[in-house]
């Protein structure tokens, strides 16, 4: 099985988190203390987020775009959005956008379309127990998974885990708490579909990621081309 072709330049995307930042910041006329208050940030990890001296965990980017204002779509790839009726738009392979944190690795598609009612992410699962979380997933509305590859065990607070292999979905209540694990020999890859009634209106693409999670680069393999895939194929 080969590996997911990335952009170039996402090598650097954790620097360019910092870079977007500090423009914002000075675009807005703030200080690093005026970001701390709206954001709930400290000042001390802003400043380090800007020198690009750590790579924020993408709970730390939620809020600094929700104190910001701004679309998370927007601060990863700033630029004009389609949010007319009519719309449409087309990812290709290579140009999802990355995210990551110590559990997941996500391709983010339809990113150029912003407020939408359903937020698509393919997935490589890579965590292999449930205490490697900090945090469980949680957002208002409903969520379809459907395994493209290996095996996961879902597990939720209000129901008993459950494990799903290739060609198996489940589809649930997303305001439960919820995380996945892998529990074949290698990473899962999963695709997740996202819906909340109010998300057209306010809920960005982050409040559907677990909380940990943050923009950057793919580690080589951390996703197959869905091309190079077959039915029960594991990573």
């Amino acid at each position: 099985m080969t590996e997911i072709e990335t952009r170039h330049g996402q090598s650097s995307a954790f620097g360019a988190v910092g870079e977007r930042l500090k423009a914002l910041r000075h675009e807005m006329s703030f200080t690093l203390s005026e970001v701390a208050q709206r954001t709930g940030v400290s000042i001390s990890t802003l400043s380090k987020i800007e020198r690009a001296d750590v790579s924020p965990s993408f709970d730390v980017v939620m809020r600094i775009c929700e104190g910001l204002g701004v679309p998370i779509e927007q601060f990863v790839k700033p630029g004009p959005k389609s949010s007319v009726n009519g719309r449409k738009t087309t990812t290709r392979r290579g140009q999802a956008i990355a995210f990551s944190s110590a559990q997941y690795d996500y391709l983010a598609h339809a990113s150029e379309l912003s407020r939408k009612s359903m937020v698509p992410l393919e997935m490589r699962i890579r965590a292999r127990t449930v205490a490697e979380f900090d945090h469980w997933s949680e957002h208002d509305g409903e969520e379809f998974i459907y395994v493209v590859a290996g095996a996961i065990a879902v597990h939720t607070d209000q129901y008993a885990p459950f494990e799903l292999g290739a060609g198996d979905s489940a589809y649930f209540d997303s305001s439960m708490r919820h995380v996945y694990v892998s529990i074949g020999e290698g990473d899962a890859h999963v695709m997740s579909v996202s819906y909340s009634p109010d998300t057209v209106h306010r809920v960005p693409i982050e409040g559907f990621m677990n909380p940990a999670v943050r923009p950057g680069p793919l580690r080589p393999g951390h996703l197959p081309k869905p091309a190079d895939m077959e039915p029960g194929d594991s990573e």
